[in-house]
């Protein structure tokens, strides 16, 4: 496809954005932002966002031009093809009907359903399409068959996918390879402010509590392997008696809730407490209170953990980590370094890890330290500067 020659020699090249998500505390939101902002010191960003994020879309980047579709990303769908065709098919018709916005390159900063409105989108405007694969919704789509086979289509038509972590690509490759032979698909690694906005001194200056104190962060849900980290903590607990769990996230509800109780139940356990979602002041608070950060994300029917942005914000606070080896989480926690990574339904392995943490106090500094160096490392400028990078080698410089 030839590339379009709109911008002034030496003027930033205009980038269309397709936004998935901008409210709440999701990963997407989280990403938006950091991505964004890094990036407009290479590029001039058009926004496509959802008409419910207008009122954040405008309070998040005022500065930017900004188009309105009826939805990127749905907040509730029901999962099935007919629900996603009712919403979606209105953004395809309204991405097609926007206006020549001078872009040399759309970006779908989601594959899922995203990807559908770029897709059709890049080529009313004759540009190449380019996509950000984050984790589950690179590969979702293909529990549906009349949607994944329009997927095909879109993925061999892209220009490019650039996988949030090696797990994501090992993923795209492993489910979709036939339709990525002549598609550019390359890692970039997200970024994080969280570095930024703690000090170094709180993680130099760590002390260990007197008891155990383990924290994990996370919608508890069962992708997130709630079920496992109790049933290690119920190892540490026995080792440690007045050992605590503290739990932020959305509670659990159904059946999963009822499972995590007789859990609670059923090891003895005492000092659990779910605490639900919490400001930034007390997560701050938590974050300095704990001695390790613990999460063992699975997979389950296809959804699993795309990067794991939360591991490097334990890391800017000193934090040591015990984690699963799944998704993209050994690109985050450096096995033996930064953390300890076990297989994800081992909780034996994952009991023993804390108990070590909560026995060495060097172990846990020495690793605290290395994830603080980890989430300085991995900064949203270092995100945007391979970014450019990526898209200079596709326009040609």
């Amino acid at each position: 496809m030839p590339i379009k020659k709109t911008a002034h020699p030496g003027s930033k090249p205009r980038i269309a954005y397709l936004i998935p998500y901008l409210r709440g505390f999701r990963g997407w939101v989280t990403f938006v932002e950091g991505a964004i902002h890094a990036l407009q010191k290479y590029v001039e960003p058009v926004l496509i966002v959802s008409r419910g994020d207008q009122a954040a879309a405008a309070e998040k980047f005022p500065h930017l031009e900004r188009h309105v579709l009826p939805t990127v990303q749905a907040e509730e769908w029901s999962g099935t093809t007919l629900s996603m065709l009712r919403w979606m098919i209105p953004s395809v018709w309204a991405a097609r009907a926007l206006p020549d916005l001078r872009v040399r390159l759309v970006h779908s900063m989601e594959m899922f359903p995203a990807g559908w409105a770029g897709d059709v989108l890049a080529r009313s405007q004759r540009t190449p399409h380019v996509l950000t694969a984050h984790g589950t919704y690179s590969i979702l789509w293909s529990k549906w068959p009349l949607l994944n086979r329009h997927y095909h289509g879109i993925l061999r038509r892209a220009a490019a996918i650039y996988p949030i972590s090696h797990g994501t690509e090992a993923k795209l490759w492993d489910v979709y390879h036939a339709d990525l032979g002549s598609v550019t698909v390359r890692t970039i690694l997200n970024g994080s402010r969280s570095a930024g906005q703690v000090s170094p001194e709180i993680a130099r200056n760590r002390r260990q509590p007197e008891a155990p104190v383990v924290l994990s962060v996370g919608m508890v849900k069962p992708r997130k392997g709630y079920h496992v980290s109790l049933a290690a903590f119920a190892r540490l607990q026995k080792r440690f008696p007045d050992a605590v769990y503290r739990v932020v996230g959305r509670p659990p509800d159904g059946s999963y809730g009822l499972l995590l109780k007789e859990i609670i139940r059923r090891e003895k356990m005492h000092g659990v407490t779910f605490l639900g979602t919490v400001d930034t002041a007390r997560l701050d608070k938590l974050y300095r209170q704990a001695s390790m950060f613990v999460l063992l994300s699975q997979e389950v029917d296809r959804h699993f953990e795309g990067f794991g942005l939360v591991f490097l914000e334990a890391g800017a606070y000193g934090l040591p980590v015990v984690g699963s080896r799944s998704g993209g989480i050994p690109d985050v926690v450096i096995d033996g370094d930064s953390g300890i990574l076990v297989n994800p339904m081992d909780a034996d392995a994952a009991g023993e890890a804390m108990i070590r943490l909560a026995e060495d106090p060097e172990l846990a500094l020495r690793m605290g330290s290395a994830g603080r160096q980890r989430a300085e490392h991995l900064t949203w400028d270092l995100y945007a500067g391979e970014q450019w990078e990526a898209y200079a080698r596709l326009l040609g410089g």
